[in-house]
């Protein structure tokens, strides 16, 4: 498994993250074992593959991080935040909850479509990070994400402008058909691109969440 297989733009992610020349080895062994789980799977994955793959001793993973979860955490935990800061540059500054709607599907789909790699990992590793040790993290990321999305929308909820809906919901029914369609896309189902419904999937987003007269 050479390193030439990792895609460049998932070098590029993890050298923002990591761009110390001192995490070089760290950086080698996070873009294999990207590949390696994507291939294989979290539980089929073993030490010994992400050793094999990345060419860097059993100490050596354990030294950087601890275990094979935490291992999957560190990734999600980039790849998470490498799709915040794509989310808060179409996001940032938006006060209407319909264009905040529409930047915020469009942001989703466009860095899945950019980032399909992590995109999968993403959904493939979630909620095995979500039950494990770095829930609370990845809780507070994501958090931390959504809080000016949530205020703008709460906002247009008190004003009438959008349905007065469960704030759990809200979630599913913005990303939802976008997530949906995603992971059809990644799997092979769909030949169009994510980011090329972008339109489409940010109207029906909003028309889900917005009163008929807004």
């Amino acid at each position: 498994m050479a390193a030439a297989s990792v895609p460049a733009r998932v070098h590029r992610v993890l050298e923002s993250s990591l761009p110390e020349a001192r995490a070089s080895a760290k950086r080698q062994l996070l873009a294999e074992s990207l590949r390696c789980f994507n291939a294989r799977g979290l539980e089929a994955t073993t030490i010994d593959d992400l050793r094999m793959a990345s060419g860097q001793s059993v100490g050596t993973i354990y030294h950087h991080f601890k275990n094979k979860e935490g291992l999957i955490a560190a990734l999600l935990l980039i790849a998470i935040d490498d799709q915040s800061r794509a989310i808060a540059a179409r996001t940032d500054g938006l006060t209407e909850s319909h264009a905040m709607v529409a930047a915020l599907v469009t942001a989703y789909v466009e860095w899945i479509t950019a980032q399909p790699e992590l995109a999968n990992f993403i959904f493939l590793a979630r909620e095995a990070v979500t039950k494990g040790p770095q829930g609370d993290e990845l809780s507070a990321r994501l958090a931390t994400r959504y809080e000016p999305i949530d205020a703008c929308l709460a906002r247009d909820v008190q004003a009438r402008r959008l349905l007065d809906l469960p704030e759990e919901l809200i979630p599913a029914l913005v990303l939802g058909p976008a997530e949906a369609y995603a992971r059809a896309w990644l799997a092979g189902r769909r030949l169009a691109t994510p980011a090329s419904h972008a339109a489409l999937l940010a109207e029906a987003a909003w028309r889900a969440v917005a009163r008929a007269e807004a």
